[in-house]
């Protein structure tokens, strides 16, 4: 038989498992976690990305047409007994 716990809780950053599941400690279990769809991590900052974002746009790219270069680049994989 099946026991179910089913407990909306939010995980500690250290990842341990609330006391709510107790009964479940030490036991083989199955796990089914659902999150919703904006999760904000606490201790998380969100200006992360704001360092690189400097440097966007700043890359020298001498690649005018990316798919014609890269489909050069693919023809080289070419083996001379494959043509």
């Amino acid at each position: 038989m099946l026991h179910a716990i089913e407990q909306e809780v939010v995980l500690p950053a250290d990842g341990k498992l609330p006391e709510v599941f107790r009964t479940a400690f030490g036991r083989k279990a199955r796990v089914i976690v659902l999150l919703s769809e904006s999760v904000v991590v606490e201790g998380q900052d969100q200006s992360d990305a704001n360092p690189l974002m400097a440097f966007s746009g700043t890359i020298d790219w001498p690649v005018d047409d990316p798919v014609a270069w890269q489909r050069q680049r693919r023809g080289e994989w070419d083996r001379a007994w494959d043509r």
